[in-house]
């Protein structure tokens, strides 16, 4: 017990003087706002979330605004972040949450893990965030990396992990704690090439010196013209979402220049039928356009 008090230790005070300065630890957040961001960095960098959270909660103040928006303007504010679908599962969480619980989110991660689009992380997250649960262990990538070479547990169950994880969360710091566990894994626990001798806990770490992973096998994603589908639907919606709608015709030039072929308008079809099956676009009269 000793050993893991220094290790808490060293790691809160290398964080109380090297955090990220993040747009979202630099004010008081309300749990709203916390889970906006949370959702936002699922699938996005952070420097992107950084640049576009503050103009969508501008947009989008309160739960209450965004649960009474149209999802086509929804989508419209949410342009620039990707994985469009997310959006969607916002503006959905909003209008349960207001609908069931007041307005009022839940602190409870069983609770939150209920909410469209919110997983064991991001629920973790929100009631470690917002609501400074201290018993609830946040496990993104970076952090699993992280504990997983720290305490040489490389072979060990996502369930064995958390079980550390929760054992090693120093009483009233969780956040902290948290924060810089994440910070770690950002700035020296890489996955392929850790700074070792530049990390703070390295006198404590079982995997120190051993160098970083193999590098992961891709996940297969659909391309068309060396381009994964994912960017294509992102492209196909921020045309739409800019003028509102679209022809068949003009959606195949707006994607492809004048004359697109015909395996470039059969590969729109396939695109545009994606994300009407997500709710993130309808097809009306054979034109394309945003959800109401």
């Amino acid at each position: 017990m000793r050993t893991v008090s220094r290790l808490q230790r060293a790691l809160l005070r290398w964080y109380a003087r090297n955090a990220r300065p993040l747009w979202w630890r630099q004010q008081p957040m309300d749990p709203y706002q916390v889970l906006v961001v949370e959702v936002m960095l699922q699938q996005t960098q952070v420097d992107r979330v950084q640049r576009l959270a503050p103009l969508f909660l501008q947009r989008f103040p309160t739960l209450e605004s965004l649960a009474v928006a149209r999802l086509a303007d929804v989508l419209q504010a949410w342009q620039g972040l990707g994985y469009n679908r997310r959006a969607r599962h916002l503006w959905e969480c909003a209008r349960i949450v207001v609908a069931r619980y007041g307005g009022q989110l839940p602190s409870e991660p069983e609770k939150l893990r209920r909410l469209p689009g919110v997983g064991p992380y991001t629920a973790a997250a929100v009631a470690t965030f917002a609501f400074g649960r201290q018993d609830v262990p946040v496990v993104d990538t970076n952090v699993d990396r992280v504990l997983r070479r720290l305490l040489g547990l490389h072979g060990a169950s996502s369930r064995q992990i958390e079980q550390r994880a929760r054992e090693l969360i120093p009483t009233g710091y969780s956040v902290q704690w948290h924060q810089g566990l994440m910070d770690l894994g950002a700035l020296y626990c890489h996955r392929r090439q850790p700074q070792c001798m530049r990390c703070p806990l390295r006198r404590w770490c079982l995997s120190a010196g051993q160098g970083g992973e193999g590098s992961r096998r891709a996940t297969s994603e659909p391309c068309f013209e060396g381009v994964p589908r994912r960017l294509w639907r992102g492209q196909l919606l921020r045309a739409v979402a800019a003028t509102g709608e679209l022809c068949w015709e003009e959606a195949a030039q707006a994607l492809f220049g004048l004359q697109p072929t015909a395996h470039q308008r059969a590969w729109l079809r396939e695109v545009a039928a994606s994300l009407c099956r997500d709710g993130l676009l309808c097809c009306r009269d054979d034109r394309l356009c945003l959800p109401d």
